[in-house]
């Protein structure tokens, strides 16, 4: 496993797998603010060990192992992946003109011609195999983040959206018990003061956005738009590869420099922000 997919401060761990547990467990922590824990000696005191002991890190795997739960049944809902499914000949999604460009890049990256409509209806298991295949291809051929920076960031979106719908249960399920309990304190302290409480106020007006969000916002649908945009950015994304591994556009890699035995150094290939193809599209 490499330092990419374990180090909370990689770009895409950061924004696509910490930040929607972040954002499921945020009104918990305005919840702790207005039961006045903000300035607990104890909680001070832990915030540090705890976050040492790897709770960041956990977050990050518990947003990625949900994510990929449901975008099993997201890909077989759709049908399946966006960068497989845009390259039948049945899809609709894509002109024929462009689709038939990426089948002939296919043909000479993968060195297998692309199924015709006719075979890809004949045997639509045996088609689906290799344009299968070619999406994995391109996924190891795009993983350099810098050269191919759009790509990257759609990844990061989509990667956004899934994992915040897998943890769609859990952050509603916060934010209405977080509303209820704001909603109690800020008539408390009307009760007993006879006034309201502008942070607990604004504390419990965010807990309804949220709750509205992860009801209305965060769907399915609004993960697919983000798939489907992913999907099309890494077939175009082929058009700039060649069958002899260089990318168009970009500077001749330099020799390996000889140590003092004269053998070459080892190069130690650039890791991507998202490594993982079960978690691509």
């Amino acid at each position: 496993m490499s330092k990419g997919n374990l180090d909370v401060l990689n770009e895409y761990v950061r924004n696509a797998r910490l930040k929607p547990a972040l954002l499921a467990g945020l009104p918990l922590g305005m919840l702790a603010a207005s039961l006045g824990l903000s300035s607990s000696v104890l909680l001070a005191a832990l915030s540090g060990p705890l976050a040492i002991a790897g709770v960041t890190y956990f977050l990050a795997h518990l947003s990625r192992d949900w994510g990929v739960r449901k975008q099993v049944d997201l890909f077989r809902r759709w049908g399946g992946k966006p960068s497989v499914s845009k390259l039948r000949h049945r899809d609709n999604s894509l002109n024929q003109h462009t689709r038939a460009r990426y089948h002939a890049k296919g043909k000479e990256l993968l060195g297998y011609s692309m199924p015709t409509a006719a075979a890809e209806a004949a045997d639509p298991a045996a088609a689906d195999s290799l344009y299968e295949a070619y999406s994995n291809l391109l996924l190891e051929r795009t993983r350099d983040t810098k050269v191919f920076r759009l790509l990257f960031e759609e990844l990061i979106g989509y990667g956004f959206r899934r994992n915040l719908l897998g943890m769609r249960f859990l952050g509603l399920t916060i934010a209405i018990v977080s509303s209820v309990f704001q909603s109690a304190l800020l008539l408390r302290k009307f009760h007993v003061a006879g006034q309201i409480e502008i942070s607990q106020a604004v504390f419990l007006g965010v807990d309804l956005l949220l709750l509205l969000c992860w009801l209305f916002v965060i769907t399915p649908s609004w993960v697919r738009h983000s798939a489907e945009a992913y999907g099309e950015r890494l077939l175009a994304a082929s058009e700039g590869l060649s069958a002899t591994g260089a990318t168009r556009g970009s500077k001749p890699a330099k020799s390996p420099r000889r140590n003092a035995k004269g053998s070459s150094g080892t190069v130690e290939p650039g890791v991507p922000g998202e490594p993982a193809k079960s978690e691509s599209t």
